[in-house]
């Protein structure tokens, strides 16, 4: 019965090990995590459906698009 429980112990504590391990990995691997900067000189002359479509994060705030700062060549890459 003692074996057992050990079992069990050593199995619970291998998953709280693995979820705690995945959680802080999982932020860390995030593509784009810099300050939005300004893209393009208004919502009009920017194609979000390209942003969208290549994954690239954007805000629209009063008219202008913003994108992460370390989107920058990506954006360009797919958009020009």
């Amino acid at each position: 019965m003692k074996e057992e429980e050990d079992y069990y112990e050593k199995n619970r504590f291998r998953k709280l090990l693995l979820c705690f391990t995945a959680l802080l990995v999982l932020p860390a691997c995030q593509k784009y995590n810099g300050d939005l900067q300004q893209w393009g000189s208004t919502v009009d002359t920017v194609d979000t459906a390209k942003l969208r479509r290549n994954n690239i994060p954007y805000e629209i705030r009063d008219g202008k698009v913003y994108i992460p700062e370390d989107a920058f060549s990506d954006a360009t890459y797919c958009c020009t």
